[in-house]
């Protein structure tokens, strides 16, 4: 994609902007907009010859917005892709850039913070001493060392998990069916799903949303894990069958939820705000600063490379 002209690029969502001399001036033209809607993209990247769009996945890419844009590149400031209907944008030859590795730490950091949550009740201590009850220390607490961890998902969010639970001297189970991330990661015991299920003080889920892994944990997987488990979600909502999961929850009262994603954001679903064995972020685990910077940083020197 070498080019002596100048490169159009247009950011239209809050992408962080610490690293965007990455962008050089001599190769770019840069435009800043924020609060466009789709149309409003559309119509600019038919009348202003706009290359390179920049968005965050709020943003929904559709088939019909990727049928009608003239971008060449599409780049998000996330690693997952499920916003961005990749398998069109091939297609029509519109490259999609997304930073694999950006957010990695916060959301494995995110997902501990989770569980060391979940273990301490943190949430409950909290309303506890707000409501002027200092010495009430009835709510249940236990230790992470020595406990087991089932971590289903081992690539580069789950296999820093697990380094960071071993620190803490949990036991880790590992699953996944990628042989090539089972052999990135000698350091780890893999197990069947099934005894993962089985065997687990501590359930994580780390896989991407794809359409094979839409209710991955299912009923059938659900039912296999002990009463007594917490079970945290930092990937994709999609990825569990929410209904059930609240179901479980709802008539195992030491059946604890840790959940940073949900299906039908920000929609959520009423029945998880009546539980109480449960906790919840506002898919929030990857968007630290550190995190963001590191996403701005990475995409910016794609672009680039590319020009």
């Amino acid at each position: 994609m070498k080019n002596t002209k100048k490169i159009n690029v247009l950011i239209a969502d809050k992408v962080n902007l610490l690293h965007l001399n990455k962008l050089r001036k001599s190769k770019f033209n840069i435009s800043i907009k924020y609060g466009l809607t789709n149309d409003d993209l559309l119509l600019l990247s038919q009348s202003k010859n706009y290359k390179v769009l920049f968005i965050k996945s709020q943003r929904k890419i559709d088939k019909v917005f990727i049928s009608r844009c003239n971008f060449e590149i599409i780049c998000t400031a996330s690693k997952g892709l499920d916003h961005i209907d990749t398998e069109y944008a091939s297609k029509r030859n519109i490259k999609i850039i997304y930073s694999e590795t950006g957010n990695t730490v916060s959301a494995a950091e995110h997902t501990l913070a989770l569980i060391f949550a979940s273990f301490k009740k943190l949430h409950q201590a909290d309303f506890l001493v707000r409501q002027g009850k200092f010495n009430d220390w009835s709510y249940k607490r236990q230790t992470l060392d020595g406990k087991k961890i089932g971590i289903i998902g081992t690539g580069k969010v789950g296999s820093l998990v697990a380094k960071y639970a071993k620190a803490f001297g949990m036991e880790v189970l590992a699953n996944d069916i990628d042989i090539r991330v089972v052999k990135n990661n000698r350091n780890l015991k893999y197990y069947t799903l099934d005894y993962l299920l089985k065997q687990s003080d501590v359930i994580t889920v780390h896989i991407p949303l794809e359409l094979k892994n839409r209710d991955f944990i299912n009923k059938s997987c659900i039912d296999k894990m002990k009463n007594n488990i917490i079970f945290v979600n930092t990937s994709r909502g999609e990825v569990i069958d929410e209904d059930y999961l609240i179901k479980k929850a709802k008539t195992s009262t030491n059946f604890f939820i840790a959940l940073d994603v949900f299906k039908n954001e920000p929609e959520l679903n009423k029945e998880l705000m009546h539980l109480k064995n449960s906790i919840y972020t506002n898919h929030a685990a990857g968007k630290t600063l550190e995190g963001e910077q590191s996403i701005g940083n990475d995409l910016f020197m794609q672009v680039n490379y590319l020009f």
